[in-house]
């Protein structure tokens, strides 16, 4: 009877019940899981979205911001100036006057220009390399490394100075060394594949990337090839430079364009000392800024975060800030505008966010003129003499005063487009316009 009973239970059961995919039971249990993670990615992408709306951020009464002593550059012999890439607090008289010098080439100018022993140097999409010398106001050297077959096609040529040479590397795989006071080459590779990145040298050693994210060290008395080390080939195209930085103990930090940072000590035991990832799952290609080490710790900028690490590749902190904008740090604060348009102060050693507001309605609530629309966006961001100095895509300096009160101090419209990278060099700025001519502001 009991037999019977159960068996009237389960032919019930089974007549209520269906084992097709929508049912979700058994054969469906995949749909269901499928179903689960939607909805998971759904609220993950809510609380990313609710994660990514900024408020501001007063500074707080008697906050006192401390910042590193403003700097007096001398020479800008490597792009960012210096080994960390940190342009810190610069000295800048800042008295709003430009000069316009000479029209230094006829082909559109490369954006790495340098500046040492009050030269300018500049390469051109021509191949041309030229030195252009800033107290007589004229072109003294010019040399063209390149053969007629290749010279109409446009050369982007990353350099750096090390005492009497100019050595340069291109988007051909060349790399080659040139004494600019004997104009001759001390000598040329092709390493076949076009290199990717900004350069660097430590005790006489160049370390460079090509665009298949591989670190190659070279002799730079001689041009051959020590050490190269194979890391995870791009896989995509994208716009973001290699980058490479070097922090307190000589490391190189290199930053892929997958968004891999490594640490690699490769002058002593040609190891690795770890690696981190910044590329976000959701992200095909990854969108980030260039290394910045100061005081060791590593600040890297992406398309979704900011990260604090510490040399040993231990993350400090993160925050949900995007940013396509070289971050500042001086002291033991970090300037940044994040995608969104806000001006942002952070905490160094917290990550605390101590001040955060849109640019536009900072400067709206400051002039009655409509400048928010007209100036655009924010391409650069400094450091001048304790104020912040930002730079826009329509040429417009923005200078914001930085104390226990932050507004604007001044908003300036310029008769020149910026090209180049910026330099500021014994209390001025100097930079080379889409004219290609050279300016001096101070």
């Amino acid at each position: 009877m009991n037999k019977i009973i159960s068996l009237i239970i389960i032919v019930i059961f089974l007549n209520n019940c269906s084992f097709g995919n929508k049912s979700g039971i058994w054969t469906g249990s995949d749909q269901i899981v499928k179903n689960q993670n939607s909805d998971n990615q759904n609220l993950e992408l809510i609380f990313k979205k609710q994660s990514n709306l900024i408020k501001a951020v007063e500074l707080s009464p008697g906050r006192l911001l401390s910042f590193d002593n403003p700097k007096l550059y001398k020479d800008w012999p490597q792009s960012f100036q210096n080994k960390f890439n940190n342009i810190n607090n610069v000295s800048f008289l800042n008295e709003g006057n430009y000069k316009k010098l000479s029209k230094i080439s006829n082909a559109e100018v490369n954006r790495n220009i340098l500046v040492y022993q009050n030269n300018l140097f500049f390469s051109d999409f021509k191949g041309n390399i030229g030195i252009f010398s800033l107290s007589e106001n004229s072109l003294i050297f010019k040399f063209n490394f390149y053969k007629k077959k290749i010279k109409k096609t446009k050369k982007n040529i990353k350099m750096i100075i090390l005492d009497n040479n100019i050595i340069a590397a291109d988007n051909f795989g060349y790399i080659y060394s040139v004494n600019y006071k004997t104009n001759k080459i001390e000598w040329a590779k092709n390493f076949l594949i076009p290199f990717r990145s900004n350069l660097k040298i430590i005790n006489g050693i160049i370390f460079i990337s090509d665009e298949k994210n591989k670190v190659i060290l070279i002799d730079s008395k001689n041009g051959n090839k020590i050490e190269e080390l194979y890391t995870q080939p791009a896989k995509t195209v994208s716009k973001f430079e290699n980058n490479l930085a070097v922090d307190s103990n000589n490391n190189i930090l290199f930053l892929s364009t997958n968004g891999t940072l490594y640490s690699l000590n490769l002058l002593n035991n040609k190891i690795i000392n770890w690696i981190q990832n910044f590329k976000s799952e959701n992200d095909l290609i990854f969108n980030g800024n260039p290394i910045v080490v100061s005081n060791k710790n590593i600040i890297i900028s992406t398309s979704d975060n900011i990260t604090l690490l510490n040399e040993n590749g231990s993350r400090i902190w993160n925050l949900n800030i995007k940013s396509s904008i070289l971050p500042v740090i001086s002291g033991n604060t970090i300037f940044t505008i994040n995608d969104d348009n806000y001006l942002m102060l952070i905490n160094k050693r917290t990550g605390e966010i101590i001040y955060s507001k849109n640019l536009h309605l900072l400067i709206a609530s400051e002039f009655k003129k409509d400048f928010q629309k007209k100036i655009k966006k924010i391409d650069h961001i400094y450091l001048i003499n304790n104020k912040l100095l930002l730079i826009s895509s329509k040429s417009y300096f923005v200078e914001i005063n930085i104390g226990n009160i932050i507004n604007i101090n001044s908003i300036k419209k310029n008769p020149f487009n910026i090209l180049s990278d910026v330099i500021f060099l014994e209390n001025e700025m100097l930079f080379v316009s889409r004219s290609n001519k050279i300016y001096k502001v101070n």
